[in-house]
């Protein structure tokens, strides 16, 4: 059934007689059929109905129009049509009021009048993919359909237009639109402006473009405000994908290189079930085995797994490089805080040895993310922190904006989601300064540097916890479970 077929917001309801091919057809020489393939493979499983909206001025394309399409003799429409999912089938007057379809709304995903690649800018709700056991790096949009204002949460998705932008201004673009989407702090940055922001250090012609180096890609990330890290697997090798799964952990898409191709990288899923063969000490991302990807060659949240055979045609092995768009004020990277941290635990002084029996006693899980300080107060209560003397001392204590943690845990304690203890680490330190520590929670002891935390000389306070402590969930605020 098509509602208005002939109005300005058609309503397409799935049927026996109507589907994506209606819907196509709404969108007259808008969405081809590869496009219209790529909905269909992000999308077919829950959507029950589509609003058509005609005539729409959307802020990407009309930026790559102005700059570009709109200097070539044969020039596209500069309007494009955008397309509203839902789980249910709606109707028009259902439309005009948020309250009857906020939570049946699936995204929106803009059509360009452009070829090869037909999706623009699109956001499809996580909701959409709920049961894949995968945590997320997501961000919050609102959209007005004619008047009605609705809240989308995903990740950000764009194909490339394959004139002015490519692979690189693609996940480039949907990096740092996750970014402005999330944090007031980063401006929205259109495709057109990434593309220029590699003017001073390109060899030849901007547009149309023939893509960007990963050099290029740390570059333009620095000159939107952040302070870029890239890795290379010659380079770190056996602790490339670990490095890559602490940035993610840690809510920090990365832009990768593939041979040839560059993707998003912004969730990953685990399977805790390879906790009962962990002997000794080992990292969570040991138990990591797959990554959630956006490929603008295909569709919005892809699984690419360890071994290949996912939606992804991709597998891990295929990653040979990543860039991670770190915040200015984190000076310590991921392995420098690796490095400190096993420092820490060998200690004959502060180390699990000398302070944890119940740690010490068999094999231990390793779990390392960034956060701020903000969000990592806002779960103590809801966390407990495992005694109430713990959770007290972690508020009143003065801590940098951006902490490193490292939660401490035991392979059934962390398949069942807790932590035992952990250590934070001033971000702002450097990987010589191993005094960097604030706060090393075991079991059965807290220690505190409140010289540091005071901005003095280290002076460290011990606090006794042998009598109440227990395993609490561990912090999960960076990424949201899909």
């Amino acid at each position: 059934m098509i509602h208005n077929p002939k109005s300005l917001l058609p309503v397409v309801i799935f049927d026996e007689t109507d589907s994506w091919d209606s819907v196509r057809q709404c969108c007259s020489d808008y969405l081809d059929q590869p496009g219209q393939r790529r909905l269909e493979a992000a999308l077919s499983a829950n959507t029950k109905g589509v609003a058509v909206e005609h005539h729409y001025i959307d802020k990407d394309y009309r930026d790559t129009f102005s700059n570009f399409h709109s200097k070539r003799f044969s020039t596209p429409v500069s309007r494009c049509v955008r397309l509203h999912f839902f789980n249910r089938a709606v109707s028009p007057d259902e439309l005009k009021e948020t309250a009857s379809i906020q939570g049946n709304y699936l995204g929106y995903s803009v059509i360009r009048p452009t070829r090869p690649n037909s999706i623009g800018r699109t956001l499809i709700d996580f909701k959409n993919y709920t049961g894949l056991g995968v945590y997320v790096c997501s961000c919050r949009e609102k959209v007005s359909l004619q008047g009605t204002e609705l809240e989308v949460e995903g990740f950000p998705f764009i194909s490339q237009d394959g004139d002015a932008t490519v692979c690189a201004q693609s996940a480039l673009w949907m990096t740092a639109r996750y970014y402005s989407n999330r944090y007031s702090l980063y401006p929205e940055t259109y495709p057109f402006q990434l593309t220029q922001l590699s003017k001073d250090y390109s060899i030849g012609r901007l547009y149309p473009s023939t893509g960007l180096t990963m050099w290029q890609l740390g570059e333009s990330l620095r000159q939107l405000g952040f302070s870029p890290l890239a890795y290379s697997r010659s380079t770190y090798k056996g602790d490339f994908d670990r490095l890559l799964y602490t940035y993610i952990e840690s809510g920090i898409p990365v832009i990768a290189g593939v041979p040839g191709h560059v993707i998003a990288i912004f969730g990953h899923t685990s399977d805790l079930s390879l906790c009962s063969r962990v002997t000794g000490a080992v990292f969570s991302s040991e138990f990591c085995t797959a990554w959630a990807v956006n490929d603008d060659n295909t569709s919005p949240c892809e699984i690419l797994l360890k071994g290949g055979g996912g939606q992804s045609k991709f597998k891990f092995a295929s990653i040979d490089s990543f860039i991670a768009p770190l915040a200015e004020k984190v000076f310590l990277s991921a392995e420098n805080f690796e490095q400190v941290v096993v420092k820490v635990l060998d200690n004959s002084r502060i180390g699990v040895k000398a302070l944890s029996p119940e740690l010490d006693k068999g094999s231990l899980v390793l779990r390392m993310y960034l956060t701020t300080v903000r969000s990592y107060k806002k779960q103590l209560a809801l966390r407990g922190m495992g005694n109430a003397l713990v959770q007290k001392t972690y508020r009143e204590l003065p801590l940098p904006h951006f902490i490193w943690v490292c939660e401490l845990s035991t392979p059934v304690e962390y398949a069942q989601g807790k932590i035992l203890g952990e250590i934070i680490w001033d971000a702002t330190r450097n990987v010589w300064e191993t005094e960097g520590w604030i706060a090393i929670h075991y079991p059965e002891t807290l220690l505190i540097d409140v010289g540091s935390a005071l901005n003095g000389s280290q002076e460290i306070i011990n606090f006794d916890l042998t009598t109440e402590s227990q395993a609490y969930p561990m912090y999960r605020s960076n990424l949201k479970e899909v």
